[in-house]
């Protein structure tokens, strides 16, 4: 048993948490009329995150879901080899690895893994809320972010490719910024921790960064990123490497 965490069993359902947060009643905080009644959100839709304050702590609620066509189908169900290997549970262990390391991640409070049978399961986690803080989509939407914190971030990132952890979804919505200029990153349900990225993951990891940063350039109408920007992440990322 990991120290601090605890896990029970609830019908099909697995539910690890974290007990210097949440107590043996956390399955709660999985219901979605509870949610609706204790956020402020109207609907618990997938795909999107849900703020909510429990006992003087705020938290993120996470239904996991399938994207493009197996996701119209089959929206929150995957197929269940074994517990470990389930989204849920990797990204809930990652993030309490993560944190161990020092690395800037939010941490894991509680998840619930339902077995839809014969070979499926659904999935959901609950993290703690990093406070004043926006994705780095809606930051750029408002103003512009100094050069400075381009080269921090591209530090960050290769800080992360230093302790062989992979996010092969990085994009500015999976960024968060602080009121202070910290940064974290979030949503590693597809991450690994794995052998040292090659330089040619490591470069392919960056590519895809800049190619999210464009596309959002084309989507909204003001969006404060130029290549004097991505000059300075890249810079950062060399230095922080080189180190």
């Amino acid at each position: 048993m990991l120290v601090g965490y605890r896990q029970f069993r609830s019908k099909l359902a697995r539910v690890i948490y974290d007990d210097e947060i949440v107590g043996a009643d956390c399955e709660k905080l999985f219901n979605r009329e509870w949610l609706r009644a204790n956020s402020d959100c109207a609907q618990v839709e997938r795909g999107k995150a849900v703020m909510f304050e429990y006992k003087g702590v705020e938290l993120v609620f996470k239904q996991y879901h399938r994207g493009g066509l197996a996701g119209r189908l089959v929206e929150k169900s995957y197929l269940y080899s074994r517990l470990a290997n389930t989204r849920v549970w990797r990204e809930f262990n990652m993030l309490r690895s993560m944190r161990k390391l020092g690395l800037p991640v939010p941490r894991p409070v509680a998840a619930r893994c339902v077995s839809v049978p014969p070979l499926a399961y659904r999935g959901a986690l609950i993290t703690e809320r990093v406070p004043d803080s926006e994705n780095l989509t809606e930051a750029l939407c408002s103003k512009p972010v100094d050069n400075a914190l381009w080269a921090k971030l591209g530090g960050l990132i290769a800080l992360f490719h230093q302790h062989n952890i992979y996010h092969p979804d990085l994009n500015a919505s999976n960024i968060l910024l602080t009121g202070t200029d910290d940064l974290y990153l979030i949503d590693f349900d597809k991450g690994t921790i794995r052998n040292a990225p090659s330089r040619q993951e490591a470069d392919a990891n960056l590519s895809r960064f800049r190619r999210s940063l464009d596309k959002l350039m084309g989507r909204h109408p003001v969006f404060h990123f130029d290549d004097s920007n991505w000059a300075a992440l890249e810079e950062g990322y060399r230095e922080k490497m080189a180190g």
